[in-house]
């Protein structure tokens, strides 16, 4: 699981001069916003600090359910993965939907006072800096414990599918199986499945930021933001209603031979990005949103609200895995739940949440959010993600006979594994993911400066506007980008999924 929405949400956008800069302004209006504004709370204003405790949130949210599910396994006793169930409905959602608004908030002015060619590779390049040293680092690790290099004396293609697709990040893109009970996402570092779904945004996020940047208008955003809600529910409950006929497609046009139908429904709907596209853009929407409102000034009514919208929020979403864990309301909706659970039934409330802490920073679950420990915390989101699939793995054991004494003993491990991940996430992070960072963007400036020019020579002159040309060639690229992906997976790869040999 994404960065995905393990951004850097809260950091600061002071804009610097030269190719060397490695932060990007926020989406704030330029002439109502300075580095040194800061609102009642002291916090500054380009500082959004309760995201960075929204991301913690959101790795816990996988992290927990992940070490009581690999952790307090027994043979005749399945409480600790049905307690912790609950909350891994939030995690993905979390990620995916505070990563659009991340994006957005950090980078959309990028592409409106920057030419296309150095916006785009200055994008790429910082969004590549932030995940891929980390996600490589523990790709070889799984290579290595996985003993995947061995597969090319019998499975040459299956090594072949997997090095070529995971690398390039493009693995949670197709549905092929590797072997009659593994898919190409279950590779030797399964987690990094939301990086390249997340990956596949950052292309999204190209053509999203040159139509969602433009509009102004909070009506026009708030009816964007509902049809593309609307529209995601009723795809899901479609779904819902027709598992059957979706399997029979996979079966039928996509070399689907598994016996449990249920792998490609999941696929289709958690782990691929197709589906997931909807979260992360109403997060991009949400933070055009708060875009729009920032050199607006908070009304005490505004204010009220503002202190009563993140509890609505939190009640749905523990509503929503009240009804997901109990049935209440009978098997047709528990069949519609199912499927939100897989995707967007939270995306809504989340993004409302997410608004709430940034725009009202003085009500409590903001203030909560942004304690130094939460925002520390949310620092190591990302290495505490690709960190915790190993350091979980020191502490499994094979499944036993539940006794209280075996119980506790399980609760200790789940403790001291969490435990652990902290340190180990602190040592990565300081280690590998922030100096890696930095020096991969220098060498992006440096070859943008090389390739481009200096970076003042690339800044759009002032008040021009968006051209049809500039919105509309990204778009085409990208068009052409999915058919070639569609022909890939419909014509290529029925021809060896599964391969067997």
């Amino acid at each position: 699981m994404s960065e995905s929405a393990f951004d850097e949400a809260a950091q600061k956008t002071t804009v610097r001069s030269g190719p060397s800069d490695a932060r990007v302004p926020s989406s704030a209006p330029p002439a109502k916003v300075t580095p040194r504004m800061f609102d009642q709370s002291g916090e500054s204003s380009h500082q959004i600090r309760a995201l960075h405790g929204l991301r913690f949130l959101a790795a816990f949210c996988i992290l927990f359910p992940h070490a009581c599910a690999w952790l307090g396994n027994f043979k005749d006793y399945d409480g600790f993965a049905r307690f912790s169930e609950p909350i891994s409905i939030y995690g993905m959602p979390l990620f995916f939907v505070l990563s659009g608004f991340v994006i957005h908030y950090n980078y959309s002015r990028l592409f409106s006072t920057m030419r296309s060619p150095w916006a785009i590779f200055e994008f790429l390049g910082a969004r590549f800096a932030r995940i891929y040293p980390l996600f490589i680092c523990f790709f070889l690790v799984g290579v290595a414990t996985d003993q995947v290099l061995l597969w090319v004396y019998d499975h040459k293609l299956n090594l072949i599918l997997v090095l070529a697709h995971s690398l390039t990040l493009t693995q949670s893109w197709f549905y092929i199986i590797l072997f009659h009970d593994r898919l190409l996402i279950d590779g030797p570092f399964g987690l990094s499945w939301s990086l390249s779904t997340e990956f596949f945004f950052y292309l999204s996020y190209i053509v999203l930021v040159l139509h969602v940047g433009r509009a102004r208008r909070i009506s026009s955003l708030l009816i964007t933001a509902g049809l593309v809600s609307a529209f995601a529910f009723l795809a899901m409950g479609l779904a819902a209603a027709h598992r059957g006929a979706i399997s029979d497609f996979g079966q039928q046009y996509m070399g689907d031979r598994l016996d449990d139908k249920s792998i490609f429904i999941g696929w289709l709907f958690y782990y691929s990005p197709y589906c997931r596209v909807f979260e992360f853009i109403l997060g991009c929407l949400t933070a055009q949103i708060f875009a729009c409102l920032s050199d607006t000034r908070i009304t005490a009514a505004e204010a009220r609200l503002g202190r009563h919208l993140p509890a609505v929020s939190l009640l749905f979403l523990l509503g929503f895995a009240a009804t997901f864990t109990l049935h209440p309301f009978g098997s047709a909706v528990a069949g519609v739940v199912e499927i939100l659970k897989l995707n967007f039934g939270c995306a809504v409330a989340i993004a409302v949440l997410i608004f709430c802490v940034s725009r009202y920073r003085d009500s409590f679950v903001a203030i909560s959010l942004s304690t130094p420990l939460m925002v520390y915390l949310g620092d190591l989101s990302y290495s505490i993600y690709t960190v915790h699939t190993w350091t979980l793995r020191i502490f499994e054991r094979p499944d036993m006979t539940f006794r209280v004494g075996e119980g506790l003993e399980a609760i200790f491990r789940i403790a001291l594994a969490i435990a652990l991940t902290l340190v180990l996430s602190t040592a990565t992070y300081r280690l590998i993911e922030v100096p890696a960072r930095a020096r991969v963007r220098k060498w992006v400036a440096q070859q943008l400066a090389r390739a481009l020019g200096p970076r003042e020579l690339n800044v759009l002159p002032a008040g021009q506007t968006y051209s049809f040309y500039r919105a509309a060639a990204p778009a085409c690229a990208f068009v052409i980008m999915l058919g070639l992906l569609a022909a890939y997976q419909f014509l290529v790869v029925p021809h060896f999924s599964p391969y067997t040999d």
